[in-house]
């Protein structure tokens, strides 16, 4: 049964929270992993008050994870299965996630991911974004899900 997918339309809040986290991972080389900082800015509301729903301190969850925690990963990786991910928020935690990636690495991330149920996975994979040379530069990870 096909799934229906509804879109907010774009308001100017979002508009410009698109803008600017392009311009946040654009202005960065495209191999540097972004700082913690960046990756709090990145955080959306609509992601915390989803997580809030849905029994995940998303805020929380993040700073485990910039601590290394693979707790924190694991909540990430729960939340884009079951959390609000459509518009801006949508954007920031696929973005907050590839940022994950490369902080953490493709051995330590896919190691995380692993442990998780394959329908996580599969979310987490269908979710990240990943410029084009990331299946090669992280295989670990990209080959925690079959294709």
């Amino acid at each position: 049964m096909p799934q229906l997918i509804f879109v907010r339309p774009m308001t100017p809040l979002r508009f410009a929270m698109i803008v600017f986290l392009a311009a946040s991972v654009q202005a960065q080389p495209a191999d540097a992993p972004p700082s913690p900082a960046v990756l709090r800015e990145w955080i959306d509301h609509g992601c915390v008050s989803s997580g809030k729903q849905i029994g995940i301190d998303y805020r929380a969850a993040v700073e485990r994870a910039i601590r290394g925690e693979p707790t924190g990963l694991a909540d990430l990786f729960r939340y884009t299965l079951i959390g609000g991910m459509d518009g801006a928020a949508g954007e920031a935690h696929s973005s907050i996630l590839f940022g994950f990636l490369q902080r953490w690495g493709d051995r330590r991330f896919a190691h995380v991911l692993r442990e998780q149920k394959l329908s996580v996975r599969k979310a987490v994979m269908d979710t990240i974004a990943a410029p084009d040379g990331s299946r090669l530069k992280f295989p670990l990870t990209y080959a925690s899900v079959p294709r």
